[in-house]
């Protein structure tokens, strides 16, 4: 039986506990202490308990919602890891949530080592609060780029928790945010993000379209550390989302990319203007590693799938905060920090890792916090083309 077919059924047993209730014994999550795992292995563990389809009432899941010292909790921790360098066990919990999160470091066979923030307990099988898991390389020197990846809709948009594992470690980006709960953990619409389309339904646990998702607070704290120190600067640093399209979703596409502006005027000419942007380079780059694959913008695909409603994006490109759920973003305050990756299936597999790798690095400089000599993709510092 293959990996993909293992991932796929354990993702369909996910949403197989529909209707679920939380009224069980908390279960202590045995992810980290799997010591011959790999980090890849252990971001596969951690995906199993993400908080299943329709398994939340509007009661269940005001209970899973941080409170105000909570969340509190939450940010400070992510602000911690933030700044680790060689020193992962010395990070304190903040007790608002000693109870609820362990900061664990994680050695993977090959060397790296990883601190990571994740949930303690599981419930019917399910994270018990499902805010997310957080993942900082353990020392300075194991950042290589400051790029910073995150997949927001686990057990939705398949593999792309695995593959935002991956890529985090094979490229030394800086940080790596993971959702705990499927888009449609509660079916309750979003009183957020308000589609423009009445076909169209923002759930309240989709956390690109609301924030009061753990995920978007996280995501906040990460990039407004990142602006303390030393910003965000267009060759080096980017903020991406990976993220899967069903087969029939802009089907000639094999990766969209966008950065979260739509197709009126202004925003056309940020995307074909002289301006060397992140999100065209990634294109180019992947365009070399995947020569038969259509790599799209929003200047040459149809596709719907701009991610004008992205929250997180919207705060990327110079929305206020407290505007994120009502406005979109506007090309001239737009700097191009965030990347949205809509995906084929088959650019989420672990065959297309090594091309995904090749790709980030030569799109993004090497991070001030490393250089490239300390890095080992496969076996090589140098990856070539990848072709599929």
């Amino acid at each position: 039986m293959s990996n993909a077919w293992i991932d796929l059924t354990r993702t369909l047993g996910l949403f197989a506990s529909i209707g679920q209730t939380a009224g069980n014994a908390s279960v202590r999550i045995p992810c980290v202490q799997n010591v011959s795992s790999t980090f890849e292995d252990l971001i596969a563990c951690f995906d199993n308990y993400t908080v299943s389809w329709d398994f939340y009432s509007d009661e269940t899941y005001a209970a899973a919602q941080p409170t105000v010292e909570e969340l509190s909790g939450w940010e400070e921790l992510i602000s911690s890891l933030l700044s680790v360098d060689g020193n992962c066990t010395s990070v304190l919990v903040p007790q608002s949530i000693v109870d609820i999160y362990d900061v664990s470091l994680f050695t993977d066979p090959e060397g790296p080592q990883y601190c990571v923030a994740s949930e303690s307990s599981s419930i019917d099988g399910v994270y018990a609060k499902g805010w997310g898991l957080v993942a900082v390389p353990a020392t300075r020197t194991g950042i290589l780029r400051d790029i910073h990846l995150s997949a927001p809709h686990p057990a939705y948009d398949l593999f792309t928790p695995e593959q935002a594992g991956a890529l985090f470690k094979s490229t030394g980006a800086r940080s790596l945010v993971i959702a705990g709960r499927i888009r449609g953990a509660n079916l309750a619409p979003s009183d957020c993000v308000i589609p423009a389309s009445n076909t169209t339904t923002y759930y309240k646990t989709d956390p690109a379209h609301d924030t009061a998702e753990p995920f978007f607070s996280a995501s906040k704290v990460i990039r407004n550390w990142q602006h303390a120190n030393g910003g965000c600067p267009d060759q080096s640093c980017a903020f991406i989302q990976l993220h899967g399209k069903g087969v029939d979703s802009c089907p000639t596409d094999t990766v969209f990319l966008s950065t979260g502006l739509g197709r009126c005027n202004s925003s056309i000419a940020w995307y074909t203007d002289t301006v060397d942007r992140p999100v065209k380079r990634l294109k180019n780059e992947l365009t070399k590693a995947f020569s038969t694959w259509n790599i799209s913008l929003p200047t040459d695909s149809a596709c719907s799938l701009t991610a004008t409603d992205n929250v997180f994006g919207r705060l990327l490109n110079g929305v206020a905060e407290e505007l994120v759920c009502t406005d979109s973003a506007r090309a001239d305050l737009t700097a191009g920090e965030f990347i949205h990756a809509e995906q084929a299936i088959i650019s989420r597999g672990s065959a297309a890792y090594l091309g995904w790798t090749t790709a980030l690095l030569a799109a993004f400089t090497t991070s001030t916090a490393s250089d490239d000599a300390q890095l080992v993709v496969s076996g090589t510092r140098n990856p070539g083309p990848f072709h599929n």
